[in-house]
């Protein structure tokens, strides 16, 4: 059985400086239903010329971030980033993957410029596929479109029970990459997930950030050999089968041993590791809904009302 994190209630006795009626953001914002949105986005993709299977593989991912709490890596991106560049045919909805080298646990792939929201996840699928057979399956890809958050593509080897990684580099500097997402059990707590943002310039600065942004080049860039190709991204996807390695039972205590000494309280604040708090976020949205901005739900709704379809209902 896996343990959930306990809703944290409010001190109401607590002295407070805001006015009662001040808002909190989201309360202010739309709540949609969260099935409602993916379908929509799944629709708005297959307008675009998505396969059905691609279509809602990339609508999860692109709504990631508004269901775990990082609107701005959310559905915001569809008409800012993903349909102008489906439009302008620089992202092909429909390209088939090249399979350029595959030594069994170990794969190259050439995606052809393949929609990332759907072609990142294809891979750690086939990732997923090979550390089933070999105890770990490495997949390098180039050839993608923007694939949002790494975390959210890394979280597919979670119901599997394995330990997922994404490590990507791109090779346009005006188009920045999340450049690592890692997904893996906790045992009795909510999964670890956590996405780092763009790393430094590999010269100057912090040399930890300047040699991990080496190592990101070094095993999604130069890996991949999408220093190659211009106005691309290159990626290492990689799934890790624990249980290959040693017993199912001492995985789990031992990780939650780890994630369980991580939790406790600093300054009256809950002290937490990435992926808990997104859980909860996760829960309530599919409860009460997915806070959207006024200007995103205005675009859902006419982007909805071109394809023949309802807008969005409103809950709340």
């Amino acid at each position: 059985m896996q343990l959930r994190p306990r809703s944290l209630r409010l001190n109401r006795s607590a002295p407070t400086t805001e006015a009662p009626d001040t808002p909190i953001p989201e309360q202010a914002w739309h709540r949609v239903p969260a099935d409602e949105l993916l379908t929509l986005v799944a629709h708005v993709f297959l307008a675009h010329g998505f396969p059905e299977s691609r279509a809602r593989m990339a609508a999860e991912a692109l709504c990631h971030g508004d269901l775990t709490g990082t609107p701005q890596h959310g559905v915001a991106e569809l008409t800012r980033t993903h349909l102008p560049l489906l439009e302008s045919g620089f992202v092909r909805p429909r390209a088939e993957p090249l399979m350029i080298a595959d030594r069994g646990a170990a794969a190259l792939i050439d995606y052809r410029r393949a929609p990332g929201l759907w072609a990142v996840g294809d891979a750690m699928d086939r990732a997923v596929t090979r550390a089933g057979r070999f105890g770990a399956g490495l997949v390098s890809l180039r050839g993608i479109g923007p694939f949002g958050r790494a975390g959210h593509h890394a979280a597919r080897a979670l119901p599997h029970a394995m330990i997922g990684l994404v490590l990507a580099a791109a090779t346009d500097p005006d188009l920045p990459v999340n450049p690592l997402g890692m997904a893996a059990p906790a045992g009795a707590y909510p999964e670890f997930v956590f996405d780092m943002d763009t790393p430094t310039p590999t010269t100057g600065g912090d040399p930890a950030m300047a040699g991990f942004a080496l190592l990101v080049e070094v095993l999604a860039g130069v890996l991949s050999g999408v220093a190659d190709h211009e106005h691309d991204t290159g990626l290492l996807v990689l799934a890790i089968a624990p249980t290959t390695l040693r017993s199912a039972d001492g995985f789990y205590r031992a990780a939650s041993a780890l994630f369980g000494s991580l939790l406790g309280w600093q300054g009256g604040a809950p002290i937490r590791y990435p992926g808990w708090h997104e859980a909860q976020y996760l829960d309530q949205c599919r409860a009460l809904g997915v806070p959207l901005s006024a200007p995103v739900r205005r675009e859902l709704d006419k982007l909805a009302t071109s394809l023949g379809r309802p807008p969005l209902t409103s809950v709340g």
